[in-house]
This record gives C-alpha cells, sequence and structure tokens, in this order.
C-alpha cells in the first residue's frame, strides 16, 4: 500500500512540475509585444505541442517507475531468501554443535 502511495506521489510531482512550465510558458507569451489574436495563436499551437510531450514524457516517467519498482521488488525478495536460507544454515550448524556437545557430556 505505501509503493502504490509513492508513485502515486511522484506521479502528482510530476504533474505540478508539468502545469508550472506550462502556466510559465503561457505567461511568457502572453508578455511578448505580439497583438492579441498572434498571442493566442501561438499559445494555442505552442500550449498543444507542450502539452503533448508533457503527456509522453510522464507515460514514460510512469514505466520507467514501474520497472524500476518491479526490480527492487525483485532484489529485495532475493535477499530476503538469502538470508533466510543463511538463518536456516546457522540454526542446523547450532542445533548440530548442541548435539555434538551433549554427546561428549
Amino acid at each position: 500500500m505505501a509503493d502504490e502511495r509513492s508513485g502515486g506521489d511522484a506521479a502528482g510531482y510530476l504533474g505540478w512540475f508539468f502545469l508550472g512550465a506550462l502556466m510559465g510558458a503561457a505567461a511568457a507569451l502572453l508578455l511578448t509585444p505580439k497583438t492579441g489574436p498572434q498571442a493566442r495563436e501561438l499559445l494555442r499551437e505552442k500550449g498543444g505541442d507542450f502539452t503533448k510531450r508533457a503527456q509522453e514524457y510522464a507515460k514514460e516517467a510512469q514505466v520507467r517507475a514501474s520497472e524500476l519498482l518491479d526490480k527492487g521488488r525483485e532484489l529485495f525478495e532475493e535477499q530476503s531468501q538469502r538470508l533466510m536460507s543463511a538463518f536456516e544454515a546457522g540454526r542446523e550448524a547450532m542445533r548440530e554443535e548442541i548435539g555434538t556437545a551433549r554427546g561428549e557430556g
């Protein structure tokens, strides 16, 4: 559940970043010395291009994040299995030593 939240937070931050960039670009275009219709047309063109690019980047980031999350889970599973194997081997060695010590005593 926490993994889902952290992935959502990253996507949210990315969304806010792109929204801020879009607003900054819009403000820059609106403050240029162009006529109203020219500025609106330029804003419409650039805004559409920027939106498409932002969506593509967001999709790529989501795919990469998902891949990294999956890889992290795999590594965690591997390390957990190694740790459990080492723990069991240590436990078995301890039992053998206790048995040997009782047999000698």
